[in-house]
């Protein structure tokens, strides 16, 4: 018999090709359809790209969801969406991209295994993951034990 967690996990959105609104729209239904039921949506946060050039802005945004995934089987699910998206990885880190679905918190687990880090090593830093976060919850680090709000300052 296969243990089934109860998890609530943060995932950070972005696009920057295409019709953004449209890719974040499809991209929050086949979270919904295939890691578990969305609870909290943010607004849309347009931003430039980061550690990059690009012509192409970004929109990012925050969703909380259910699941009962565990994190690695999350992971797999949300490359296996952001491909069947269209996404298309090079050997470039930072590049322009239909659809990024970043795992940012996962109940307060802390996490290094397998190419998954939780929480996302570099979402303290970022604005346009703090804010869209901010505006769904209060959530509290699990590793530094600061909101957003302090996180932001």
């Amino acid at each position: 018999m296969a243990i089934r967690l109860n998890g609530k996990a943060i995932l950070a959105l972005g696009s920057n090709l295409g019709n953004k609104e449209d890719n974040l729209k499809k991209c929050i239904f086949l979270i919904g359809e295939k890691i578990g039921r969305v609870i909290s949506i943010s607004d849309y946060y347009k931003n430039d790209p980061v550690n990059f050039e690009s012509d192409n802005e970004f929109i990012n945004m925050c969703i909380e969801v259910s699941t009962n995934l565990a994190p690695l089987e999350m992971l797999n699910v949300i490359k296996s969406i952001e491909v069947d998206m269209g996404r298309v990885k090079t050997t470039s880190s930072y590049e322009d991209r239909i659809i990024d679905i970043d795992i940012v918190l996962y109940n307060e687990l802390v996490l290094d295994i397998n190419g998954l880090t939780i929480p996302h090593p570099k979402y303290k830093k970022r604005d346009f993951v703090l804010s869209p976060m901010n505006q769904i919850g209060e959530y509290l680090d699990p590793q530094v034990f600061l909101s957003c709000v302090q996180l932001l300052k």
